[in-house]
């Protein structure tokens, strides 16, 4: 079992390999991607060191912007990283059942669900068909922002959806600490965001 604060240690280290190659040999088709891969023939043991609850934004891989092979990350991923009894239960087997001591909520900058939450509140935008559920669970961290953000244009208003992501991030990150174990069993839940330009993971306080 990896303590929760090497599990950080060991994903900021992948993270910071990421961004090394992204100057190095970064693609735009990604061809120059590469992470650990099992042997042929093998069968990888699953010991993740860590949950991660992420978006299922294709831009924002885990295993890739970590460096993570097979077996290292118990990863869940959902629009906006919205938690529902199904991501609950998955969450809880890869803390109690895989014995991972982390659990990382990964937002990440320019996040589309968290976009379209705040543009439902303007009277004059076009209805969004889709994603309604989700919205409607991403509304109550990012409601004090829709004002600005409808008021906002250009850069501001990136300023205020990357607020709103930091936001939401830290609202999931509460509600997963509300039905995971008691941290005095060394459990640690943290909240962070990727920067999708710069590959960079930047942690929650």
């Amino acid at each position: 079992m990896i303590p929760a604060a090497e599990a950080i240690e060991r994903l900021k280290s992948g993270n910071a390999e990421f961004m090394a190659a992204m100057q190095r040999d970064g693609s735009r088709d990604g061809s120059s991607v590469q992470i650990p891969v099992p042997v042929p023939g093998e069968v990888p043991a699953q010991k993740p060191f860590a949950v991660v609850l992420s978006c299922a934004d294709s831009r924002v891989p885990p295993e890739v912007i970590f460096q993570q092979g097979c077996g290292q990350l118990f990863v869940q991923r959902v629009a906006g990283h919205v938690v529902d009894d199904f991501m609950r239960e998955s969450i809880l087997f890869g803390c109690e059942g895989l014995g991972t001591r982390l659990v990382l909520v990964l937002g990440h900058r320019d996040c589309g669900a968290v976009k379209a939450t705040l543009a439902s509140a303007d009277p004059e935008a076009a209805e969004i068909p889709f994603l309604g559920k989700v919205r409607a669970a991403i509304h109550p961290a990012v409601e004090a922002c829709q004002a600005s953000y409808l008021e906002a244009t250009g850069s501001q208003q990136t300023d205020v959806v990357n607020d709103a992501v930091a936001r939401h991030v830290q609202a999931t990150v509460e509600a997963v600490r509300a039905f995971c174990p008691d941290e005095s069993t060394g459990l640690q839940v943290v909240g962070a965001v990727f920067d999708i330009a710069s590959g960079e993971v930047l942690y929650l306080d």
